[in-house]
């Protein structure tokens, strides 16, 4: 009965009222950043009529720093943090959420083309991109989002690259501490068809030691059209990384010799390797006029290896998924409406071994493994059924609704268990449902201020699951939270000047914390609540100082309070304390200057506040100024090649710096304690793109 319903309704939404037709593909709008349409809001729309904080960084945006990582770019925009140690070592926050994650991004959610980059446990790894394959990151600030379920933080989309005439593409770039990175790609246009192939390498002895890196990447997209209202595509990536890591240092190192390895990293010559492909197949099919169906299915593969002092870590997983969302515009008594439902299902085999590192005993010749001491494997699958709707109430108000239920449990087989208790089975976490519900509404022609609240949570990852002994601990729970927000989307002075203000508190409860058991071994245990309160501000104009030069001048700040609510650790009482990990400011400006869309320059300047390293507040890392530059100049070779050179300086006053910090490190046997990884000194990079149309 149910079916007979939905396919009434469906076919009903058909013939009704809608002010635009549903569409697969959106249109971006250049002339100012209101006017882009968003595509992975769960209902399509404008963003300054998102009743939501979302920000948008493009492939223009990308191009205005070290075409290394997305690292520059993300931290440009109010309330996001991305600390990176190392090309490999990154950690993302979105408004303080997962500030505390020890070395990876586990509170906040991913997907490229629709596949998920998040894995079963909760990790999201960026730092595999390449930047010259993205077209577009879409990312929404908050548990703000009813469609993608996990996600405390909030949920980063990136689309890639789609190509619009038939190319090839070179590049090269080379730069200070070894660095060099080639590539070429190929793009095929036709009537029906389009799509690209690409290759990629990069490498990097790196400025510290034991910090040589190297990465191949090969990386496919195709989209077909089946006929005139249905389309097929296909998004692949393979990814090949051997990463040398040096790890943090302690405050003594940082100032006196930052290039140093930590020492038991050293010794070993720790790293981390691994083989990763993933690969998705999508069907799109206009229904008719107003409804738009979407299915994807994907797959993704990982292999890893890594040695570190204190044991090695071999691993393996694969994950399989579908994604499905129809789409629809209809009425309800006269008010417009759209909608989007569906669900997403995910399920991931994760296998890990443990073996004792042995390379004190190995004379100087680094990691050997030894026995092993424990062996794994967990089936984890998650369930996100998912609806919004958007009601047009008058002309200038929207009040949008939404409801996310998630089901997610993981089964547990422990080949060697030396704890007294044999964990293995069947673990379920509560089952939650996430509502989320908010308003626009246009003050004045083209400035809306918006008001939403919504709720979130984050799945534990394995390392937090695991007790001291490597058993499981049935006890974690999710972290929840709520975010209640309030905002400004305004443009003036002829939609040449646009900005934005949040204020915003997100209140969160079974907060997770890392537990320091051993030398870089860490537990996890839920302890407390936190209160993330905040501040936005972001601003970017585009005006034309001649017929021939432009000029884009930017900036954003972040004001944080965000600080403990309940949280007693081994009987010590942190209420009030400020949270770790995360800078109390941030402040970002910039100007892009452009000469007849042939020379370009950039300059980027951000402040980044005092940092609590402790949850005591004892020590705080000194708060930084960056300085980067670019620029680049393009040229035609005859009428079909065209030339791209560039180069920049990064840090250039030489700011000694901790890039990454480390929240809560201990010392062990005397040593101070390693929260810091520092950052680069000033330097260099020059590339060189070609175009043969």
């Amino acid at each position: 009965m149910g079916n007979y319903i939905l396919s009434f309704l469906l076919l009903l939404s058909c013939f009704a009222y809608a002010q635009e037709p549903v569409t697969a593909d959106s249109v971006l709008v250049r002339n100012t950043l209101g006017e882009v349409i968003l595509t992975s809001t769960p209902i399509q729309d404008k963003l300054q009529r998102i009743p939501a904080a979302v920000n948008l960084i493009n492939a223009e945006d990308l191009q205005r720093g070290t075409p290394l990582s997305i690292a520059n770019e993300i931290n440009k925009n109010p309330g996001i943090q991305m600390q990176q140690g190392a090309l490999n070592t990154s950690r993302i926050s979105i408004r303080g959420l997962g500030a505390r994650s020890q070395y990876s991004t586990n509170r906040v959610k991913a997907y490229i083309e629709g596949i998920p980059l998040t894995t079963g446990e909760g990790e999201t790894t960026l730092e595999d991109l390449d930047l010259n394959l993205i077209e577009r990151l879409e990312i929404i600030k908050g548990p703000a989002s009813s469609s993608y379920g996990a996600g405390l933080g909030g949920v980063i989309n990136i689309s890639v690259i789609k190509p619009q005439k038939t190319t090839v593409s070179i590049n090269g770039l080379t730069g200070s501490y070894g660095l060099l990175k080639s590539g070429a790609t190929a793009a095929l246009v036709s009537a029906k068809t389009k799509g690209f192939i690409s290759y990629n390498h990069l490498e990097k002895d790196g400025y510290r030691e034991n910090s040589n890196y190297n990465r191949n990447t090969y990386t496919a997209y195709a989209k077909t059209a089946l006929n005139a209202v249905s389309s097929l595509s296909f998004f692949g990536n393979y990814t090949r990384l051997k990463a040398f890591i040096p790890s943090s240092v302690n405050k003594e190192t940082l100032i006196n010799s930052p290039q140093n390895a930590a020492f038991t990293w050293g010794q070993a010559q720790g790293y981390e390797s691994y083989d990763k492909a993933l690969a998705g197949i999508s069907y799109s099919w206009n229904i008719c006029e107003n409804n738009l169906w979407q299915t994807s299915v994907f797959g993704n593969y990982r292999d890893g290896y890594e040695p570190r002092p204190f044991d090695i870590l071999d691993e393996e997983s694969f994950a399989f998924g579908i994604r499905s969302n129809l789409k629809s515009q209809f009425t309800i008594f006269n008010i417009p409406a759209k909608s989007s439902i569906g669900v997403e299902y995910f399920d991931e085999n994760y296998k890990a071994q443990l073996f004792e590192n042995l390379y004190e005993d190995n004379s100087g010749n680094r990691s050997l493994q030894g026995a092993r001491f424990s062996n794994q494997e967990q089936d984890r699958k998650y369930l996100n059924l998912f609806a919004q709707i958007s009601l047009q109430l008058t002309q200038r108000l929207k009040a949008d609704l939404g409801l996310n239920y998630n089901h997610s449990r993981y089964i547990l087989d422990d080949y060697l268990n030396k704890s007294d208790t044999d964990n293995s089975g069947v673990y379920t976490y509560p089952r939650i449902f996430l509502p989320q519900a908010g308003l626009s509404y246009e003050v004045a022609t083209d400035k809306f201020l918006y008001a939403t609240v919504s709720r979130g949570f984050s799945l534990p990852t394995v390392a937090e699951t695991l007790t001291p002994e490597g058993a499981i601990n049935p006890e974690i729970k999710p972290e929840t939270g709520v975010n209640y927000e309030l905002g400004l989307k305004a443009q003036w002075l002829d939609k040449s000047l646009y900005t934005e203000l949040a204020l915003y508190t997100v209140q969160v409860n079974d907060l997770l914390v890392a537990e320091r058991v051993g030398n870089d071994q860490y537990v996890g245990r839920n302890a407390g609540a936190t209160d993330h309160n905040g501040i936005e501000v972001l601003v970017n104009y585009r005006t034309h100082l001649t017929t021939n030069w432009m000029v884009q001048p930017y900036g954003s700040l972040a004001l944080n309070d965000y600080s403990f609510d309940e949280f007693t650790d081994n009987d010590i009482n942190y209420k009030g304390n400020d949270l770790t990990g995360v800078a109390d400011k941030v402040i970002n400006l910039g100007l892009d200057l452009k000469y007849k869309n042939r020379y370009s320059f950039h300059i980027n300047y951000r402040h980044n506040g005092n940092i609590p390293l402790d949850d005591a507040n004892t020590i705080y890392s000194d708060s930084y100024k960056l300085v980067n530059l670019r620029t680049d100049y393009t040229f035609n070779f005859l009428n079909k090649l065209q030339a791209a050179a560039y180069a920049g300086v990064n840090n250039v006053f030489d700011t000694a710096y901790a890039a990454q910090v480390l929240p809560n490190a201990t010392g062990f046997g005397g040593a101070a304690p390693r929260y810091y990884y520092p950052g680069e000194p000033i330097n260099f990079y020059v590339g060189l793109n070609f175009n043969l149309n």
